[in-house]
């Protein structure tokens, strides 16, 4: 069996593609494929990704990629938690479901699967994008996939030359609903002589206005006027009252079940101006006199674009307007509703089967993922005995999407446990609410709060036995306390390592210290020193005071990810090195290598003695990361792979 995992982002257009296509790939592949749909746009998220789409790419006037635009309007805490909650809620996602194929219909989707694992054998899914809007093509210019479907060409060659993260893009129709995807199989014979004009009203509009624009449509003589207002029973009524003598031209329909049919039958359609509304009527071949009604939201402005740039009908504001364009279209025979016609078929004919292609590639994808090439498992150690001494890898800084990491803990546990490493420690940030930034921070979505300790370290608890028995790796729960002031001399982060249980982020650094020697935890002075990275602000607080807290804590960074802190050294203080990891590409970092046993507190003593430890620059073959940095790191994985072997 395998599984397609469909992600919306809230909006009705995701929802509708997302149930055509699970309804045509139960139907085409029966028991072979699983399909779940999941709404990853839930709550304030939803509204979130609603105004990411309005502003789409208008980071890039500022130089920016949307990429980029995207992470500094939702990460910033200042402003909206969206982009960490949705980042979050996908990757819990993608655990739950563990599909072989992803589909998605958003850009900021797209990114949130690309941070999570950015290379294809980690990620053990294909990604498969579906572009609803040509208004929406800025923003998926740096969105890595290995499908990108487009309505036209026109936007298929704009991403072809955009997106080199895309491994293909095919311009193949927009995806509708079965029983409206037949093209051009049966023309209205409107315009012949004696034989009526026919003219669908789907009505959605105020009772009042829908009245009078049936009544400006029916002073047309030639016209036959369908009115169709769905559930409003209370509209019917008015409407029949206020035609009591249509004279035989205009029917009134309530719910209509063969809504695809009763377009075909016509010549015409009248409708406010929805995404899929339009694009149904256009996928039978029939031309349409969008109603604005005044101010349009973006989406809508989109869809009015589209029929004016297809020339397939017309827009109206007022009833006046709307028969306006009607009887205009009708002058000399009905040429203007016939070429209409013919441009709203040639666009029917351009997406004929889009919703069946779309559903037969990817299940041809899923069907294939047992052939995407898998890289072996790496064992970097001989494990030998955990009673006997031996060089033991341990990397005590790593965080998880608890916090700002990109990855699960169960995700965390496995990209360490596969490279064979002794030891990991998962320090999430907690931090002091009691200073400014620390409830700034609170409110990010970035950073654990009290509500999140418990599952936190029930979590923890689970992974560590399951870390043990399928990797024999040790598992260590720990936070990291961030005390973060104003300025680097008042700023200080600081390492819990193999904690039982919570401890209050509002105590001093001191309290905090005595707190974890309690638990019979490590303390560990994370990035101590000036940092030449950009990533991160210095935290000087305990370097200024390491007199004072000598005796408090155990080991002090002299690596953290790719910084080197010379003095930690010089100072002869007992050190220890970490990766800091967010990402996977925090893989390639400092670690620290322990002669010891393979038990929890021979590594903790080891630490604490600071005699057996010594400090490794990691580089990892498996890892490819950005395309752009695939070469560059070639050499660097041939001399892993001959290290390790």
């Amino acid at each position: 069996m395998k599984d397609v995992l469909i992600l919306t982002g809230g909006q009705e257009e995701h929802h509708y593609v997302a149930r055509a296509l699970r309804d045509l790939l139960e139907e085409e592949s029966g028991t072979e494929v699983r399909v779940e749909v999941r709404e990853v746009g839930q709550g304030g998220i939803e509204s979130w990704l609603g105004w990411i789409t309005a502003k789409m790419g208008r980071g890039k006037a500022k130089g920016e990629t949307f990429g980029k635009w995207i992470r500094r309007a939702g990460i910033d805490v200042l402003g909206s938690s969206g982009w960490p909650q949705l980042r979050r809620l996908v990757a819990l996602t993608l655990e739950e479901a563990r599909p072989e194929v992803v589909v998605f219909f958003h850009p900021a989707v797209g990114l949130a699967l690309q941070e999570r694992v950015q290379d294809r054998s980690e990620a053990g899914f294909q990604r498969v994008g579906v572009v609803l809007e040509a208004e929406e093509l800025p923003g998926w210019d740096g969105v890595t996939a290995d499908l990108l479907w487009v309505a036209d060409e026109g936007s298929a060659k704009e991403l072809r030359e955009k997106n080199p993260k895309a491994r293909e893009v095919v311009a193949g129709g927009w995806p509708v609903r079965p029983s409206f995807d037949t093209g051009d199989d049966e023309k209205r014979g409107g315009g012949k002589k004696g034989e009526p004009f026919r003219v669908l009203y789907l009505i959605n509009s105020r009772r009042r206005k829908a009245i009078r624009t049936v009544e400006k449509i029916l002073q047309i003589k030639e016209v036959e006027v369908t009115a169709v207002v769905g559930k409003e029973e209370e509209l019917r009524r008015d409407l029949q009252k206020a035609f009591s003598e249509p004279q035989g031209r205009l029917e009134i329909h309530g719910w209509v079940k063969n809504l695809a049919g009763m377009i075909r039958s016509h010549d015409l359609v009248v409708t406010k101006p929805g995404t899929i509304s339009v694009r149904e009527i256009l996928a039978t071949g029939r031309p349409a006199v969008l109603v604005q009604g005044g101010k349009d939201s973006d989406s809508r402005k989109g869809i009015c674009r589209l029929i004016t740039r297809l020339g397939a009908g017309a827009l109206a504001d007022s009833p006046g307007e709307i028969a306006a364009r009607i009887r205009q279209a009708l002058e000399g025979g009905g040429v203007g509703l016939r070429e209409w016609g013919r441009r709203s078929r040639q666009e029917a004919v351009r997406s004929l089967g889009a919703t069946d292609r779309l559903a037969h590639r990817i299940a041809q994808m899923a069907q294939a993922s047992t052939e995407i090439e898998r890289v072996p498992e790496l064992r970097l150690i001989h494990h030998g005995h955990p009673g006997k001494k031996g060089l033991r890898m341990v990397d005590l800084h790593t965080h998880t999407i608890f916090s700002d990491g990109r990855l699960t803990l169960r995700e965390l546990v496995d990209f360490y446990g596969r490279r064979g490493f002794d030891a990991l420690a998962v320090t999430d940030h907690l931090v002091d609410r009691r200073r400014l930034l620390g409830r700034l921070a609170n409110m990010s979505g970035l950073v654990l709060t009290a509500e999140d300790l418990p599952d936190y370290f029930r979590a923890l608890g689970e992974e560590r036995n399951r870390a043990w028995t399928k990797y024999r790796m040790i598992l260590f729960p720990g936070l990291e306390f961030n005390h973060d002031g104003l300025t680097a001399k008042g700023s200080a982060h600081l390492l819990g390592v193999d904690l039982q249980k919570p401890i209050d982020p509002a105590l001093s650094l001191k309290e905090i210290c005595l707190e974890i020697r309690e638990q019979g935890g490590l303390t560990i002075a994370a990035h101590p020193h000036h940092m030449s990275s950009a990533w991160g602000k210095d935290t000087l607080y305990l370097w200024e005071r390491q007199e004072e807290f000598r005796p408090l804590i155990d080991a002090w960074e002299i690596g953290n990810r790719d910084d080197l802190f010379n003095p930690v050294g010089l100072k002869k203080l007992p050190l220890i090195a970490g990766s800091d990891f967010h990402k996977p590409k925090h893989l390639t970092s400092w670690k620290t290598l322990l002669w010891c046993e393979k038990e929890p507190e021979a590594i903790k003593e080891c630490v604490r003695r600071n005699k057996d430890v010594s400090i490794t620059l990691y580089r990892d073959h498996r890892f490819g990361g950005e395309s752009e940095e695939r070469e560059e790191k070639k050499g660097d994985g041939r001399l892993a792979r001959q290290a390790n072997q």
